[in-house]
């Protein structure tokens, strides 16, 4: 119910080959070949909604079957075995899902950045189409996450110059977590994981080009005319640079 950043999903909705569902109870799950918990403005919160709610009993028994499970930023954390929050709640130490091992520590310190990013060489089988494909997106979130020993990343953040871990895969490779908003926007990406789904169903593999970028271009640059066209830029420039201050 605290979902955030919707837009990781506009790709999916646009999609033919794909049906995009907003669930709300266990009865609504039914059988889906991919579960993904979203990016949300209270992680406590949601958490505790999942489990009131049925919904984490119900992704669990999805997971233990072999469905597919993607945790996005709150999810990502959810997805954990353990969140320590005296932050934002103050609920302390909590168990999550347990389907990733790791450990998420909330801090005061808030990440927003953005971010380019290339996926990892190992990757699980059913995945490995996306094995080293470069994507970009962003960060926005409190915490930090840590994955126990023996539990791969799922990606290499590049930001200030360095190359840093992210992300979590589960040991049976079906599940997998990101602090990486945007993902689904890349392509390449987009086509590897919905084409690792169909192989798992014994689907042909999607032909087809992914343009979402490009179509997401489109819309900035439609977004840019209509401006231009019905607001004086020059004279919103000219009152900037009237009020602009000096600088010492």
């Amino acid at each position: 119910p605290r979902l955030s950043n919707f837009t990781d999903f506009n790709p999916l909705e646009r999609m033919e080959e794909v049906t995009l569902r907003y669930v709300r109870n266990p009865r609504e799950l039914g059988h889906p070949d991919l579960v993904v918990l979203p990016g949300t403005k209270n992680t406590m919160d949601d958490l505790r909604w999942l489990r009131e709610s049925g919904m984490e009993a119900a992704v669990l028994k999805h997971a233990s079957a072999g469905g597919a499970v993607i945790g996005i930023c709150g999810g990502y954390q959810m997805l954990g075995e353990t969140i320590i929050d005296e932050v934002e709640s103050g609920l302390g130490t909590q168990p999550g899902l347990g389907v990733l091992k790791t450990v998420t520590h909330f801090a005061q310190h808030k990440t927003t950045t953005q971010v380019q990013a290339t996926l990892g060489t190992n990757l699980p089988e059913w995945l490995a189409d996306a094995a080293g494909l470069h994507v970009s997106g962003y960060e926005i979130h409190m915490g930090e996450t840590r994955r126990e020993a023996g539990s791969p990343p799922l990606l290499q953040l590049h930001k200030a110059g360095q190359s840093v871990e992210d992300g979590a895969i589960s040991d049976d490779g079906l599940a997998f977590g990101t602090y990486l908003h945007g993902l689904f926007d890349s392509d390449a990406f987009t086509r590897a994981l919905l084409n690792g789904l169909r192989q798992r169903k014994g689907l042909a593999p999607l032909d087809s080009a992914l343009e979402y970028a490009r179509y997401k271009t489109r819309q900035f640059d439609r977004l840019a005319d209509a401006m231009r066209e019905h607001i004086a830029i020059d004279k919103i420039y000219a009152i900037m640079r009237q009020h602009q201050e000096p600088l010492c």
